[in-house]
């Protein structure tokens, strides 16, 4: 076999095992980020589930009627931007459901969980962002979001909308700038939609993971073509690796030295 012939097969056996080396990568990564989103979609389906035990608990210990669990009168709290709102049930919410709510946090993944019913209101957000009002707007924007209406948001408005068994998963840009997964699936009280139960998911991990792909993809990369190199170097001769321009340097072209006067 020629050495061009040799040199070609080298060449399109580092091709093939770059190519699979970039899917298996590939795979690896696919499969750890739909375990990431699986995990958060059972934790939904879950806080669903308790948040419909929680309303028949507080209409079976006579705390509230049907009617106000159901209640959809907002009533807004002067003076407080962004805008909040009471209902006759929000006061209760805060003493029963918030601590649970706060539970899903224990998962780093999660940057908030919370119960918000079919007109985009939340009654009772997590503690950590439950915080009373201020005069200044951005920090209520990060630390006091209970009791606000989140329906101008087209992700929330859509994942409202679904009526499914199981989970619906939307990219949400959140007011505070910050980019996550939205996984939510639907609240019931007596057989009537009440609204959803969201997970919001941080993208933090998901970024760690393709920064550490990318890594290990370019790592790979270098070892295939270093090793390419080295397959080439040790099939070409070594006539073609040594400097031929020494061979002609003597006077006369014979590669002889002169003799001695």
């Amino acid at each position: 076999m020629d050495l061009k012939k040799k040199i070609i097969i080298i060449v399109t056996m580092c091709l093939v095992l770059s190519v699979g080396a970039i899917l298996i990568i590939t795979k690896i990564f696919e499969k750890t980020e739909d375990q990431l989103l699986q995990k958060c979609r059972i934790e939904a389906l879950i806080g669903s589930e308790v948040m419909n035990t929680f309303m028949e608990l507080m209409v079976f210990t006579n705390q509230l009627s049907p009617a106000q669990v159901m209640d959809t009168n907002y009533i807004e709290i002067e003076g407080i931007s962004p805008k909040k709102y009471r209902t006759q049930y929000d006061a209760i919410f805060d003493a029963t459901i918030q601590k649970f709510e706060d539970e899903f946090l224990n998962d780093e993944d999660v940057v908030f969980s919370i119960l918000i019913d079919k007109n985009g209101y939340v009654p009772t957000h997590n503690s950590k962002y439950s915080k009373p009002p201020s005069k200044n707007v951005q920090e209520n924007l990060y630390y006091s979001r209970s009791k606000r209406n989140f329906a101008t948001k087209p992700e929330i408005k859509e994942i409202l909308k679904y009526r499914g068994n199981g989970t619906i998963k939307y990219l949400y840009h959140r007011d505070t700038g910050e980019l996550m997964w939205n996984i939510g699936t639907p609240v019931k009280f007596r057989d009537n939609h009440w609204g959803a139960f969201l997970i919001g998911i941080s993208l933090h991990r998901v970024d760690i993971i393709k920064n550490q792909m990318i890594i290990i993809t370019v790592t790979i990369m270098i070892i295939i073509l270093s090793f390419t190199l080295l397959m080439i170097l040790a099939i070409i001769p070594a006539k073609f690796l040594e400097n031929p321009a020494g061979a002609s340097s003597a006077p006369g072209g014979t590669g002889e030295a002169p003799p001695a006067e």
